[in-house]
């Protein structure tokens, strides 16, 4: 088995991010640091484009194909020039990504943060070597990874997809950048003639003929892989919310005996995490397979992501606090019990028993959101010394998720030095969480960035992050002087500073 990571360089900057396959990449050149997506619904030509196209393949192919030619012009023109700097083409805003593809293989491969810090390492040397060779001989030192051609036609390569989704997200990262989205009038991107990034290819006519194919009722010999690239090819899209939708049922109806839904659940459940409208179809879609799904295991993933669901929407700003508890106890019903006569089968896509993806749900619902009490929680100070959150009862706590490698993270290092420096100490506390896999990368980071507050290393995988469900970096949790989750955030916007201040103010009454 193996997983891929992938990293990115460009002409906006070396410090490339590096995520696991199905997670949101983060790219260091991007606002907030996330894919800039479109929020709208199907458009309404959409079934008329359907009725057009008709139930063919050949035009998912053709653009599957297309996709292919167009990836393979932007990692070409992506590689480096002679003198080791990185492409200058047009202005910055059309700079051509790099990209970097990792495969990792689970039986012998060091931890994941290990090899983001060694590629850390590597992408920031300035050693007049070429940043490929200097990937590569870094990673001759981790066991079980390698650095692998992401133009590569192996059937081990990495998936198409997978580097679709890196280029457009980089492509939407650049400074300047306007959608990496943007089909010319005859649907094809033309071959770029002044040094500028061609438009990506639009997805839309295969989305329509994907969606006719399963209007056909199941019999089209193509039905499988129709669901699978409204799912995989689509969903990212303007629109992709539906498409997506439409596929993963689809897959339910017609492929009972499908083997590939642990990757197409946590592919929806991505997108339910990125906008209102893919919120919305997301959770129906969990909701038919906790209901109508055939297979035990089917259902009862469909019912944890319900709950999950109904987690994160517990965690919405603007609610009052009985509407909080009240979505906390629905999110609690759909977990209690989910994993009854599964309890020790796999959870798909995932080392966990389902009984304990259950059990970690539950506590998070409990523990870990927007209304509810942090339990007494330990963990280390930088100097080895033992604490827990108790320690810090009695003061306003703003805990503090991060990382080195975490771009945002280390961007918002000046506004937590601010706070520190204007509230007062007897009644606020930051505690920064790191989850680097090593101490020493903390402290030795420490001695160019001071962070002069409290200070524990977790790394990767802890109970902390388990229990406060945290998934991504940075997380900001804001914690009462009784142990009471206030807010929760992945970045720090005014108003949840004024929320600070406001419960510091609040804890001298």
């Amino acid at each position: 088995m193996t997983t891929w990571m992938e990293t990115e360089l460009g002409r906006w900057g070396k410090a490339g991010a590096v995520s696991a396959a199905l997670a949101a990449v983060l790219w260091s050149g991007a606002s907030q640091g996330s894919m800039a997506l479109e929020e709208s619904s199907v458009e309404d030509g959409m079934e008329a484009l359907v009725a057009e196209v008709g139930p063919d393949w050949d035009v998912v192919e053709a653009y599957l194909e297309h996709e292919r030619t167009w990836m393979a012009r932007i990692l070409a023109s992506g590689k480096v020039s002679e003198d080791g700097s990185s492409p200058n083409l047009g202005e910055a805003g059309s700079a051509t990504p790099r990209v970097f593809v990792v495969r990792a293989s689970s039986d012998g491969a060091p931890p994941r943060a290990e090899m983001e810090q060694a590629l850390r390492a590597a992408l920031e040397a300035e050693d007049g070597v070429d940043v490929e060779q200097r990937l590569g001989a870094a990673l001759e030192d981790l066991n079980g990874a390698e650095l692998v051609d992401p133009r590569s036609e192996e059937p081990d390569s990495p998936a198409s997809t997978l580097i679709n989704d890196v280029l457009r997200a980089a492509l939407e990262a650049r400074p300047g950048a306007e959608s990496a989205d943007l089909p010319s009038e005859d649907g094809d991107s033309p071959a770029s003639t002044d040094g500028s990034v061609p438009d990506a290819p639009d997805v839309r006519r295969a989305a329509a003929a994907a969606i006719a194919i399963l209007k056909v009722g199941g019999t089209h010999e193509k039905t499988v892989e129709a669901a699978e690239f409204l799912v995989n090819n689509a969903a990212m899209t303007p629109g992709g919310e539906e498409y997506a939708s439409r596929g993963a049922r689809a897959l339910l109806e017609y492929a009972p005996d499908y083997e590939g839904w642990g990757l197409i659940l946590q592919r929806m459940h991505l997108l339910g995490r990125v906008g209102p409208a893919r919120q919305a179809a997301a959770p129906a879609v969990f909701k038919v397979l906790a209901s109508e799904a055939e297979d035990p295991v089917l259902r009862a993933a469909g019912r944890y992501y319900v709950a999950a669901g109904r987690m994160q929407f517990a965690n919405a700003p603007g609610i009052s606090e009985e509407d909080r508890a009240a979505r906390r106890e629905r999110a609690l019903d759909a977990a209690a019990g989910l994993s009854a006569g599964v309890e020790e089968e796999d959870f798909p896509g995932d080392a966990r028993t389902f009984a304990e993806a259950e059990a970690d749900l539950i506590r998070s619902i409990r523990h870990g959101t927007v209304g509810s009490k942090v339990p007494d929680l330990a963990g280390s100070r930088l100097d080895g010394v033992p604490e827990r959150l108790s320690d810090y009862r009695g003061r306003v706590v703003l805990l503090d998720f991060w990382a080195t490698w975490c771009v945002p993270c280390v961007a918002a290092l000046p506004e937590k030095r601010q706070l520190v420096a204007d509230l007062p100490a007897d009644r606020f506390a930051l505690l920064s969480v790191s989850v680097d896999a090593e101490l020493e990368t903390v402290t030795g980071f420490m001695e160019n960035e001071p962070m002069p507050w409290a200070n524990w290393h977790i790394g990767m995988t802890s109970e902390t992050t388990r229990v406060l469900n945290v998934v991504s970096y940075p997380t900001y949790i804001l914690v009462d002087e009784s142990g009471e989750i206030l807010d929760r955030t992945n970045h720090l916007p005014d108003d949840f500073i004024a929320l600070i201040e406001e419960a510091v103010g609040r804890s001298t009454e």
